[in-house]
């Protein structure tokens, strides 16, 4: 129901709504309903409208509203009305535009608050406010934004503007609240507004306001303007909430530039309507715009490109969406048909300065297609520089500009002289002056502008002290018959002192000729209280002292450092062309046979002249001889040659390390470094290696004790080196290789001596049995495997036979419990683990012997334990 409340009637709210955290924007409007009942007054609506966000569990819209006026300038108010929910509207995004990727959810309740009131016409109006607790959460661009809580106010304006001033409705605001943005894409939205009045409208950002907290959600009436704004977060204000990147067009409301992180961000705009000539109200409205993370498929460019160093310009689409599939861009060069491209992100050489029409079609021909065309400013040859006149602490700095364009004309500077203390060291001319009352470094800043629309930044830094900067020449030495010109810098006059042999007392760079040692100053004075004073030491010579150095020896092929000792200023060194600089004192030789060096001297006009010999001597010839070996424990004659000094290394397996030709006894491979040390000047040693390599021990093997048939041949096989030799050498075909042949007719022991090359031996033995029958193999009937030594193993004895093919051995049940191919090895009487218990075990085993002949036999053992 709509209420309806006159001036005399005051209503408190009786509803005291919950601390809920859900208002997601507002406004408060009224509209002029006619003249009163009383005379010289008028009726008006007034419409809250409160957002609420969809999506806020548990916090809704309030069933009353409280809302207060307040005579303009007054902190006590004159009505306190009571406003019923009248209408609820539910705004959403159903169907998102399909070219937008990932699109965000947006869905807002909006409650309407209706209430009448006559009021008498003032001359001053009336504040109309409403308050409440809290903004929703997460507000991204306010600092403390929890529990922060709203103010929506409006004014009615008075006669004593305009006289027919309280005749007004506000401005109607016909924004789309399910407006999409996507982060970091280019956007614009409409805040305009229409007018009943016909009043001249103008747009700006402004403060958005806080209200109840979570104490006092709900005050039963509003406070008195004025109204605390909200704590905006770096980078953000009321006037850019949106942060730099976004702006608000003065004259149409239209919001636009390139959306900031994702995120909500309250923003509120001011329209300010003009009657007359004259601003009789300002209406606002605040919005919590949700930043998506999303991206629209278009193509969306800035409105000018501009280059000002180069024919070179790098493009690319402000819109990143993944349904982007094809780019066309035409660059605009007119009669070119190469100027293309299909790149996301061209770059472009444009041929000569000038505007031209860049356009970009994406997604030719397919869904989501979209064209934008922006212009390309191409004006090379913009260059930001500027000077600076140092002066001192509390004397004005002069600053001018020096940039340089090659296009249009130089239109605007901005300077700021680095004084953070201040926020007035700022100007906008070409050349400016600034002072300085505290010492210290400070950074200057010059932003310049040119009409074409080029625009960069050029920073320097300044020194500010209670002197001015003054530089003079260093302090020097001339001859007597010489004369000298000295060197001051800096801003201002000079004053040098004292006047005695001096060309004038007044300038920067006067010329001097004194007879004697003396020290010029000079004063620069830049303005009263403003100098500074520094000198020169100009000491005077009638000759030159010298002494180039004494005759030395050096190894050829080295070199050394030449250091006269002398108080002359320039030197010249011959012959020059082994000579690191010939016009420095002490440079560097490197002489290639026996030089004598000369070095020229002068003071001015004076000058003397000097010499030495350097002799060089070779280094010595180091040889350090061949690389050898020897055997475990044995020893090494080393013995180098070169030099007529020798020291070895390492010495501890030397019998003497200084020998020329030492004995070893290394351990271990080992390298032996020397030194080769001569007597003829050159002092440095010359370094040989030499390797002594330790044999590794022989192992010689004779072969396994065995047994032959008597007349039978038998194989011998030795191993362990390269040379063998056998005694005796009976019975053998040949003692003198690893494997002879024996033909013996009783037991023999043979013993081999096995040898490398360099003569490292070792000996073994082998004892050979022979049988008087023929070839045969033998096993036992009975073992006994208890460990004792004694019959542990069933193991066939092999007499005249070469080899065994196999030796086999099976249980009771047919099961192969054992089996080898190898001499000497037999069954020790367990099975899968398991001692096997006294029975008796079926054996087979097949031989070959030293004729090739194979022989089987088979037969029983008894395992007994």
């Amino acid at each position: 129901m709509l209420r309806k409340h006159f001036l005399f009637l005051v209503l408190i709210s009786l509803s005291l709504p919950v601390f809920a955290k859900h208002i997601a924007g507002g406004e408060m409007s009224y509209a002029y309903l006619g003249p009163g009942t009383l005379a010289n007054s008028g009726k008006y609506r007034i419409t809250l409208r409160l957002y609420r966000d969809c999506y806020t569990d548990g916090a809704q819209l309030d069933a009353t509203a409280s809302i207060t006026i307040y005579p303009a300038g007054s902190s006590s108010y004159i009505a306190n009305l009571r406003a019923d929910l009248s209408k609820k509207d539910v705004v959403s995004l159903t169907t998102p535009n399909p070219c937008i990727s990932n699109p965000p959810t947006i869905c807002y309740e909006i409650g309407y608050y209706i209430t009448e009131v006559e009021l008498p016409f003032t001359s001053s109006g009336y504040t109309i406010s409403y308050q409440r607790c809290c903004r929703i959460n997460g507000i991204f661009n306010v600092i403390n934004s929890q529990d922060a809580g709203v103010t929506y106010t409006t004014k009615i304006p008075g006669n004593a503007i305009v006289s027919n001033a309280p005749l007004n409705s506000t401005p109607v605001f016909k924004t789309s609240d399910t407006l999409v943005v996507c982060a970091g894409n280019f956007f614009t939205y409409d805040f305009g507004a229409i007018d009943a009045d016909k009043d001249l409208l103008s747009y700006s950002f402004d403060d958005a306001y806080l209200g109840g907290d979570k104490n006092t959600p709900t005050p039963t009436n509003s406070t008195a303007p004025p109204y605390e704004p909200l704590t905006y977060g770096f980078g953000f204000s009321s006037q850019s909430p949106l942060g730099i990147g976004v702006t608000i067009n003065n004259a149409t409301g239209i919001i636009s530039g390139v959306a900031p992180t994702a995120g909500i961000y309250v923003v509120t705009v001011a329209v300010a309507e003009k009657r007359n000539g004259v601003i009789i109200n300002t209406h606002r409205k605040d919005l919590h715009l949700k930043i998506a993370d999303c991206s629209i498929a278009a193509a969306d460019l800035y409105p000018t490109y501009t280059t000002c160093n180069g024919y070179v310009m790098n493009f690319n689409n402000n819109s990143t969406s993944p349904l982007i599939t094809s780019y066309d861009w035409d660059f605009g060069i007119s009669g070119s048909t190469t100027d293309v491209s299909s790149n996301p992100n061209p770059s472009f050489t444009f041929p000569s300065a000038g505007d031209y029409t860049v356009t970009l079609i994406t997604n030719k021909g397919k869904l989501c297609s979209d064209t934008a065309v922006t212009i390309a400013k191409v004006y090379p040859g913009f260059v930001p520089d500027f000077n600076i006149v140092q002066t001192c602490q509390g004397v004005p700095y002069l600053f001018t500009d020096a940039s340089k364009t090659n296009f249009g004309t130089l239109s605007s500077w901005y300077w700021d002289f680095g004084n953070t203390a201040v926020t007035n060291d700022t100007a906008n001319t070409a050349n400016s002056s600034y002072v300085y009352g505290v010492n210290g470094s400070y950074t200057v800043t010059m932003i310049v502008k040119n009409s074409i629309g080029c625009v960069d930044t050029l920073r320097k830094s300044v020194s500010v002290d209670n002197k001015p900067a003054l530089t003079v020449s260093r302090d020097t030495l001339i001859c007597t018959a010489d004369q000298l010109q000295l060197s001051a810098t800096g801003t201002g006059v000079f004053s040098w002192t004292p006047n005695y042999q001096i060309s004038s007392t007044s300038v920067s760079n006067p010329i001097v000729k004194p007879k004697v040692a003396t020290r010029y100053s000079v004063t620069l004075t830049q303005a009263p209280g403003c100098t500074n004073t520094a000198s020169v030491y100009v000491d005077v010579r009638d000759f030159v002292s010298l002494r180039a150095g004494m005759d030395t020896t050096i190894c050829l092929g080295d070199s050394i450092r030449l250091s006269p000792v002398s108080d002359a200023m320039n030197y010249t060194w011959s012959p020059s062309s082994t000579v690191s600089d010939p016009n420095i004192k002490q440079p560097w030789a490197k002489p290639t046979g026996t030089t004598r060096y000369s070095v020229i001297a002068k003071i001015g006009s004076c000058q003397a002249n000097d010499g030495f010999i350097i002799t060089t001597v070779p280094y010595p010839l180091a040889y350090a001889g061949k690389d050898t070996s020897i055997c475990v424990d044995g020893v090494a004659q080393l013995h180098a040659t070169g030099g007529q000094k020798y020291l070895w290394f390492p010495p501890n397996t030397l019998n003497n390390n200084t020998f020329q030709d030492p004995i070893a006894t290394p351990y271990e491979t080992t390298s032996y470094i020397v030194g080769v040390y001569e007597n003829y000047g050159c002092p440095k040693p010359v370094y040989d290696t030499v390797i002594v390599n330790i044999i590794p021990p022989v192992k010689a093997f004779a072969g396994n004790d065995t047994a032959v048939v008597i007349g039978q041949p038998l194989q011998m096989a030795a191993s362990g080196a390269l040379n063998y030799i056998w005694t005796p050498s009976s019975f053998l075909n040949n003692p003198y290789i690893w494997n002879p042949i024996a033909k013996l007719n009783d037991d023999q022991t043979y013993m081999v001596r096995v040898s490398t090359k360099e003569g490292c031996y070792a000996f073994d033995t082998v004892n050979v049995k022979v049988y008087k029958t023929p070839p045969e193999i033998f096993v036992p009937t009975a073992f006994t495997p208890n460990g004792d030594g004694l019959n542990d193993q069933l193991i066939p004895i092999p007499v005249g036979i070469s080899s065994i093919v196999y030796f086999k051995v099976y249980n009771r049940y047919g099961e192969l419990v054992f089996t080898t191919n190898e001499f000497g090895k037999g069954w020790n009487g367990i099975y899968k683990g398991r001692d096997q218990g006294n029975e008796s075990f079926v054996w087979q085993v097949l031989g070959i012997d030293y004729l090739g002949k194979p022989l089987f036999k088979k037969g029983e053992s008894t395992l007994i334990r």
